[in-house]
């Protein structure tokens, strides 16, 4: 009787946490020539002119506030492959993982963040689109 109990309260739990939850949104993605001063942490960054992209930027999801710049030129190494979507997403490949500070390792898709296992919580309340596995 108690299992029973359990699951419906479990159940019960999940369904009133779905009805307040806002589904995930993706990061905006904004192209200009230059770099704000003051980056959204709502949007990625594609840097360069016309077709000509240098890098990708973005605050960093875990919510340090560090900016990270991903370089788009095929002979800059580091180097990320970048995919834009029709619907105005953006996908890097491979993942982005920063060795200093806070050390936040994770896929862009789709704009959506895509947490790798050994950076499972952001570092403040920051909340970002994210999905986490």
């Amino acid at each position: 009787m108690t299992t029973f109990l359990k699951n419906i309260w479990s159940t019960l739990l999940q369904n009133i946490n779905r009805l307040f939850t806002k589904p995930p949104v993706p990061l905006k993605t904004v192209k200009v020539e230059e770099l704000p001063d003051i980056l959204d942490p709502m949007c990625v960054y594609i840097v360069g002119e016309s077709s000509y992209l240098w890098f990708v930027a973005m605050l960093c999801p875990c919510g340090c506030g560090a900016v990270l710049q991903m370089s788009v030129m095929p002979e800059k190494r580091p180097q990320w492959d970048i995919t834009i979507h029709e619907d105005r997403t953006i996908t890097l490949y491979p993942s982005v993982r920063r060795v200093i500070g806070c050390k936040s390792h994770f896929f862009l898709r789709r704009g959506m963040i895509l947490w790798c296992k050994e950076k499972m919580s952001p570092t403040s309340s920051f909340q970002t689109p994210s999905l986490r596995g």
